[in-house]
């Protein structure tokens, strides 16, 4: 039997921008394994953010839970800088703290640096040797222009509240404005606010400009196979087999599609699909298997605690966020329509900046203030 492989030095050399509809950035990873095989592997900051949550929850005593003076697992670079934020700013002032993360994560003991875990995030993926044919890249370097395309993080509001289940999660307040990092087919959007950043249910947020800006393209009556069972819970939905194979009528990014299945018609939680042509090659290749039926319904806890099964780690190996493979987002009330009732954003405070005069001045307008060299002012607006 040939010795299991191990992570034996990990380099973030780059960020790298795919022109998709979600136009997010990924840090170029150079892997070098104990075979001496080189790999280059390409992952999203809350790729990273997902590593670091399941290790601390494996290991509560190395992540300094119960005593902090005992935390030897490093700590991930912090959240965005709310407030607008520059997609490429935030991601190329974070590629050195995510490198040094990286090295320090691959010098712990043997029982956290060679974890399952650990092994399978550096791992590459499908997704590193075949990139989609419509996502172009574009590398960033250090020296690149700040100016250059500067794409601004969507800010959402909370149209509801939402108390956290996971650790990954963040809660969410009405009225409370969000910077979404990654949006995903899962329903559960990775989003950053003024005091933490984490997981939350797309169908909690509305977006300030556009209420209705949750569509997702696709072609029409697209064919998905089943692959975790489902029961439904309202009388729209449909209940699911694990193996069947039905037609997707009505896609969005909220985690949940409107289906058919032999002539009927409802909602079914979009990460129990997987598109049938993709879902077959890989049967045929013996990488994919069905999940256990019976601790996916909604229970996440009960599901990290079962054995995991084959279909489980096909999702783990593929990057897919624990959210995507515990269980779906809480539904939207659809007799609701976006838009009613959305909490507007609260004014930022304003800065109050102190100067001094260095002359006199005299005003010749009603509003305006004259003072004599060498007063403190306050700035208040500019």
């Amino acid at each position: 039997i040939m010795p299991r492989r191990t992570v034996h030095e990990v380099t973030v050399q780059d960020v790298q921008k795919r022109r998709n509809p979600n136009k997010h950035y990924v840090y170029i990873i150079k892997v070098s394994w104990s075979d001496g095989s080189t790999e280059v592997i390409f992952r999203r900051y809350s790729k990273f953010f997902d590593l670091q949550m399941e290790l601390l929850d494996k290991f509560p005593v190395e992540g300094g839970q119960k005593d902090p003076k005992r935390r030897i697992i490093p700590f991930l670079p912090g959240k965005i800088l709310f407030r607008r934020s520059h997609i490429r700013d935030v991601a190329m002032k974070r590629l050195r703290p995510i490198n040094e993360y990286c090295r320090a994560l691959i010098q712990l003991p043997v029982y956290i640096s060679q974890c399952e875990e650990v092994r399978v995030f550096f791992e590459t993926r499908p997704e590193d040797l075949n990139p989609p044919k419509d996502a172009t890249m574009s590398v960033i370097s250090p020296g690149d222009s700040i100016s250059a395309d500067p794409l601004l993080l969507d800010q959402y509001v909370a149209v509801t509240d939402y108390e956290k289940q996971e650790s990954s999660e963040i809660s969410l307040h009405v009225g409370q404005t969000v910077e979404v990092i990654e949006k995903n087919e899962s329903g559960w959007w990775f989003v950053s606010s003024d005091e933490a950043q984490g997981w939350v249910p797309a169908t909690c947020l509305e977006a300030q400009d556009d209420p209705d800006d949750f569509s997702l393209p696709g072609e029409e009556e697209e064919r998905y196979t089943v692959i975790y069972p489902y029961s439904a819970r309202d009388q729209d939905e449909i209940d699911l087999e694990s193996g069947m194979t039905v037609e997707v009528i009505q896609k969005n990014l909220e985690g949940w599609w409107k289906i058919r299945y032999q002539g009927q018609e409802g909602w079914a939680p979009a990460s129990y699909l997987k598109k049938a042509d993709i879902l077959s090659q890989k049967l045929a290749a013996g990488v994919a298997g069905h999940a256990s039926t019976n601790e996916l319904d909604g229970f996440p806890k009960q599901q990290s605690q079962a054995k995991e099964s084959r279909g489980d780690r096909e999702q783990k190996d593929k990057g897919f966020s624990p959210f995507t493979r515990q269980r779906p987002p809480p539904r939207r009330d659809l007799s609701i329509p976006r838009g009613q009732n959305l909490p507007k954003p609260p004014t930022p405070p304003q800065v109050e900046e102190e100067f001094y005069t260095i002359a006199d001045f005299q005003t010749t307008i009603p509003d305006g203030i004259s003072f004599q060299a060498g007063v403190k002012v306050e700035v208040r607006q500019t």
